[in-house]
C-alpha cells in the first residue's frame, strides 16, 4: 500500500477547516441569503457593503490554501472578523459575538508558524 505523502505547501486539516467556515460565511453574504441581508441592513450597511465583507472572507480562505499565502489571507480574514465583530457588539447581537469571536481566533491561528 502506497503512503500518503503531503505536500510541503498543503494546508493543514485546521487551516482547512478554518478556510471552509469562513469561505461558508463569505458565499452567504455574497449570495445575499436573507438572515445575513436582514443582519447587515439592521448596522444600516449596504448591499453592497455585505457583498465586499463576503468577498474578503472568500477571498481570504482561498488564500489560506497554500502555506505561502496563508498569513495573507489570515491577515484578511482577521481584519473583516474584527469590523463585523464591532459591528455585533455595538448592535447587541450578543448570540453572534461568542461564534464571531471564536472565527476571529481561528483566523489569528493563520499566523502561526508551522514547521
Amino acid at each position: 500500500m502506497q503512503s500518503l505523502v503531503r505536500r510541503k505547501n498543503a494546508p493543514t486539516l485546521w487551516t482547512t477547516l478554518v478556510g471552509l467556515a469562513f469561505a461558508t460565511a463569505g458565499i452567504a453574504k455574497l449570495a445575499g441569503i436573507e438572515p445575513e441581508a436582514k443582519l447587515f441592513r439592521s448596522w444600516g450597511w449596504s448591499k453592497s457593503d455585505m457583498q465586499i465583507m463576503g468577498a474578503s472572507e472568500l477571498l481570504g480562505a482561498t488564500l489560506l490554501v497554500t502555506r505561502s499565502t496563508q498569513r495573507l489571507g489570515a491577515l484578511l480574514l482577521s481584519a473583516s472578523s474584527v469590523c463585523v465583530l464591532q459591528e455585533e457588539i455595538r448592535y447587541g447581537n450578543d448570540a453572534l459575538v461568542t461564534p464571531r469571536s471564536v472565527l476571529l481566533l481561528a483566523a489569528l491561528s493563520g499566523f502561526i508558524k508551522r514547521g
